[in-house]
């Protein structure tokens, strides 16, 4: 009797395990990491609406008290029309989102024209794209020609630069433009699909594209200006929207189907499909593989805390947000989009 009561704990302890280790409900590690804190306090922005629509498309976090987010942004001017040139920058301070027009010089003329994306290495070192790249020393905004005339016509969807002072920028056409030792040069991608994302850590940079029709999408693998397809596979049809890793420990793709992809190694068989919400997720961040935060086109913002996941729909403030990108750093979370006619920003700060 002991002995049968024995191997049927045995079995049922295998089980459990197994169960655990394969459950869909987030992303699976080798390990069971720490788990860190759901316990965020949420506020949500918006900005303009009247003299048309308006968005924030993406978003840095330097420090608590030094975030920048970039769109565009229409008021009416001091005679009360429109303005037709947009606040294409908020500046959070620590105490108040301050609106600011940052211009693109173009052949000694000043357009203000959306900005796209943003990237920061540091208070004094910032990067920001759109139809042109801006660059602020801590100073002064410097208009910078990199890439024509391989880039003219295209939008700028990504920026990503290394301590080591590459940098590059993912668009569409297919097109990346990669700076090093003072040049820039045009990386051979051999798709015109857009690039929408571009995330770098330890000696890895992955790229994502997208197709809207027929919809697809595909991962390239970045080294000096060689750009690599590396397997999307068991991955059909779902455009591919955003990525995240931590060198063989965890690869999260963000995609249209309504959840995440995840790898724990490139070299894995295939992506694992987790379904964690029921709309688009259009954008991935984290700190660590127990401290990822997904956003979502119907304004779902969801936090993996090693075990679970946890929505915070209800906690953002605005029903019809539509979220373009999140970023986390520290305790801080920013998710920047749409509401209605609105450009919106949600803050999270976690106690």
């Amino acid at each position: 009797m002991k002995t049968t009561s024995f191997v049927l704990f045995v079995l049922f302890s295998f089980c459990a395990l197994t169960c655990k280790k394969e459950s869909p409900v987030g992303p699976s590690q080798p390990t069971v990491p720490d788990t860190t804190s759901h316990n965020f306090t949420f506020q949500t922005f918006a900005f303009g609406g009247k003299a048309g629509s308006c968005v924030f498309n993406d978003v840095a976090i330097i420090s608590p008290t030094d975030i920048w987010a970039v769109g565009a942004v229409y008021l009416d001017s001091a005679d009360g029309a429109p303005d037709p040139f947009p606040y294409n920058a908020a500046h959070w301070d620590g105490n108040s989102w301050t609106l600011m027009k940052i211009p693109y010089n173009y052949q000694g003329q000043l357009f203000y024209h959306p900005i796209q994306c943003i990237y920061s290495l540091n208070a004094s070192d910032i990067w920001f794209g759109g139809n042109g790249l801006e660059h602020w020393d801590g100073q002064q905004f410097s208009d910078v020609d990199p890439v024509n005339p391989f880039w003219s016509g295209q939008l700028m969807e990504k920026i990503w630069a290394g301590a080591d002072g590459n940098i590059y920028i993912v668009g569409s056409g297919g097109l990346i433009a990669h700076y090093a030792h003072g040049n820039w040069t045009q990386v051979a991608t051999g798709t015109s699909l857009q690039f929408n994302d571009i995330y770098g850590s330890g000696n890895q940079i992955l790229a994502v594209c997208l197709q809207f029709d027929p919809p697809g999408g595909e991962i390239f693998s970045i080294q000096g200006n060689t750009a690599t397809p590396i397997s999307s596979s068991p991955i059909q049809g779902d455009q591919l929207y955003g990525i995240w890793f931590i060198p063989n420990q965890q690869y999260d793709l963000a995609l249209d189907f309504g959840g995440i992809y995840e790898k724990r190694s490139l070299s894995d068989t295939g992506w694992v499909p987790l379904e964690i919400t029921g709309a688009a997720t259009t954008g991935v961040r984290g700190n660590s593989v127990n401290d990822i935060v997904v956003v979502s086109a119907t304004g779902d913002l969801l936090h993996w805390n090693g075990v679970v996941w946890k929505s915070f729909r209800n906690q953002t403030g605005l029903a019809g947000n539509s979220y373009a990108r999140v970023a986390i750093s520290g305790n801080v979370v920013i998710a920047v989009g749409v509401n209605g006619t609105q450009a919106a920003i949600t803050m999270g700060m976690r106690q």
